[in-house]
């Protein structure tokens, strides 16, 4: 059972727990912080965090008499909590909760990947000058403001006034001890960082959306549930194709014309066209990593989003618009009604368009080219890949009952005289149309017949004809006697095709012309290529992951590796002795990240290694060994170099 307290100060807007318990510690009375704590907590040994506290379940108890404040809104409204959630899985914002309500927070902030990260956590509470002033005015003290702490947010939302640091450390000399924002303790002075207008607006912008996140409680989403949204942009854009692989140097080059080096740099953001490891393509690549929420807003932002818009819907790639779409079979009683709710979407291998396949529950089937531009388009029919038993129920109905013609049934049907004519075949029907063409053709031979005087004498002088160009033309080919003499081709194939078909020239065929490749000569010459490829890269400053793509694309026949590496044995087996495993490119980083920090003078400490090497934490045992094994050496090394001759 908890001691219940006796008052808890009322939390003005926005104010960080932390700054609710230092004002609680001034009025107290108390004279040591740790009697605070034990007030507070129950416990002497909780560390003053200011971000992501823990041990709030305890500490909600205590306010279950005196305060509505439950733990779920001291999380909610006074912690950091809002600012990473979103970017989180479900599961570890989950846990991270659990943490926080727990007396068990320690690896709070591996979990939210604080540690991991690139970007700077501030040194020092941060304060706005213009803020403190109001907050004075109004309410006799000043706070420490949520937003004004928020890594990365480096202006005030509401004054867009650069952030002061105050002189209270983040992370205190005492780590059990509130220390609350003052006069004393705030004191204004000419800013370090003095931005450019376009910066300071950009700046700006981002704390307005970052402060969205502290005041909203938003839903957690999966790692790839924004690379998904950020590709679907991106290929609006024309930034990636529609199968998702972005085109990463006019990517970049957007982007930096979007946020200039001053505003990345600012941000422990900077990316660079060289480096294809950079946050910015690893975000819209399928990963299992977490990305600080600046870096999401950065890009958010860079994409013409909203953060309550993204958060609020799926903005998947939509060529073809949003369903259900319309039917286009002209014999369904549901023609050109959105009812269709079957579409898959793929690429055109030439084109590199993406083509929409539409299935209806009638069983006519149609795919076209995309994206739709216009709302005509989205009755527009590319091709026809099945008509479907209502279909072809309506096209026997049009042929064979009511008689139509050709064209009639075609424009019934709402689609072309020749697809009517294939689709009668297929169905073996007996068009009107048809019997009636060769009534015709039947008419025209006895006229013919008629008007020669006796049906072998036009036979025998068009068989003559042919004949004679044969003669003439022995080695002539039957097209080519053709255009010599249309009128007689055209009669004998009509009339007498049996025995055109007979005394014509035989097909031609075509002679094959043997261009075989000397694959023994090109694996010579591209294995040279390769070996002086990976000793290049081997040579690299920061290592680079040797794999086959990656060096055929240094080489520049990525897809002459890829489609006839077995063709080339040498190449293949020098290429399977030197690619690495994920776990050997692991390895050979930790290597380096040891001899790096070595040659800084830095201490080679396990998380160091980890974080230089940029390792996720679901690394092998033997990439684990290994980073024992640099840290040893090193410090033998180190033990060696002081000892005396």
């Amino acid at each position: 059972m908890y001691s219940q307290l006796s008052f808890f100060p009322k939390p003005y807007p926005d104010e960080l727990l932390y700054s609710i318990l230092a004002r609680y510690h001034l009025r107290s009375g108390h004279t040591s912080p740790k009697l605070a704590m034990q007030e507070l907590f129950d416990s002497r040994n909780v560390i003053a965090t200011a971000d992501l506290p823990c041990n709030l379940e305890s500490l909600a108890a205590k306010l279950e008499l005196i305060s509505q404040m439950t733990v779920e809104k001291l999380i909610q409204n006074h912690t950091l909590y809002p600012f990473y959630a979103p970017f989180l899985p479900q599961d570890r914002s989950q846990q991270i909760l659990e943490a926080m309500r727990s007396e068990k927070g320690g690896g709070i902030h591996n979990q939210v990947g604080i540690r991991a990260s690139s970007i700077r956590v501030p040194k020092y509470f941060r304060f706005c000058p213009m803020c403190s002033s109001d907050d004075q005015a109004k309410y006799g003290e000043l706070y420490w403001h949520r937003i004004h702490q928020a890594p990365g947010a480096l202006v005030c939302p509401h004054h867009a006034e650069v952030l002061q640091d105050s002189s209270v450390p983040l992370q205190g000399m005492n780590r059990h001890e509130y220390i609350a924002a003052g006069i004393d303790n705030c004191c204004i002075h000419p800013p370090e960082k003095i931005f450019g207008q376009h910066a300071l607006n950009v700046l700006k912008c981002l704390a307005q959306v970052a402060y969205f996140l502290l005041e909203n409680e938003l839903p957690s989403q999966d790692l790839n549930w924004f690379r998904k949204q950020y590709v679907s942009v991106l290929i609006e854009r024309g930034l990636a194709t529609a199968t998702g692989r972005v085109h990463q140097g006019s990517l970049i080059k957007q982007f930096l014309s979007a946020y200039n080096q001053e505003i990345l740099q600012a941000l422990d953001s900077t990316v660079h066209g060289q480096d294809d490891q950079n946050w910015l393509f690893s975000i819209g690549r399928k990963h299992r990593k977490v990305f600080h929420p600046i870096r999401h807003l950065l890009m958010i932002r860079f994409l013409g989003l909203s953060v309550a818009e993204l958060l609020g819907g799926d903005h998947g790639y939509k060529p073809f618009g949003v369903g259900p779409w319309l039917c286009l079979n002209a014999a369904a009683e549901h023609y050109l009604k959105s009812v269709v709710t079957d579409l898959s979407i793929s690429l055109c291998g030439d084109t590199k368009k993406p083509v929409g396949t539409f299935s209806c529950s009638c069983g006519f089937i149609y795919c076209r080219t995309g994206p739709d531009q216009t709302e005509a388009d989205a009755c527009r029919i590319g091709k026809i890949k099945a008509v479907g038993p209502v279909w072809q129920q309506k096209l026997r109905q049009l042929v064979e009952v009511e008689q139509l013609g050709l064209r009639e049934t075609a424009k019934q049907l709402q689609v072309d005289p020749r697809t009517v004519n294939r689709y009668v075949q297929r169905f073996e029907l007996s068009p009107k149309w048809r019997s009636q063409t060769k009534m015709q053709e039947s008419d025209s031979i006895e006229l013919l017949c008629a008007q020669s005087g006796e049906s072998d004498s036009l036979r025998t002088q068009h068989r003559n004809t042919w004949s004679i160009l044969q003669t003439q033309y022995p080695h002539a080919s039957k097209t080519a006697l053709r255009r010599f003499a249309p009128s007689t081709y055209s009669w004998l194939y009509r009339y007498d095709r049996e025995w055109l078909n007979q005394h014509s020239p035989p097909v031609q065929k075509s002679v094959y012309i043997n261009n075989r490749v000397d694959w023994q000569q090109r694996d010579e010459q591209i294995l040279a290529q390769v070996k002086e490829a990976v000793q290049g890269l081997l040579a690299e400053e920061k290592p680079i992951r040797i794999t086959v793509s990656r060096v055929a694309k240094v080489i520049g026949q990525l897809a002459l590796i890829e489609q006839h590496l077995d063709q080339m044995p040498m190449m293949q087996a020098y290429l399977n002795s030197v690619t690495e495993s994920l776990e050997d490119y692991q390895i050979r980083r930790v290597r380096w990240a040891a001899k790096v920090l070595n040659q800084r003078g830095e201490r080679v400490e396990p998380w160091k290694v980890v974080r230089l090497a940029g390792l996720k934490p679901d690394y092998s045992k033997n990439v684990a060994s290994e980073i024992e094994i640099q840290i040893y050496e090193m410090y033998s090394d180190s033990l060696s170099v002081g000892e005396p001759n």
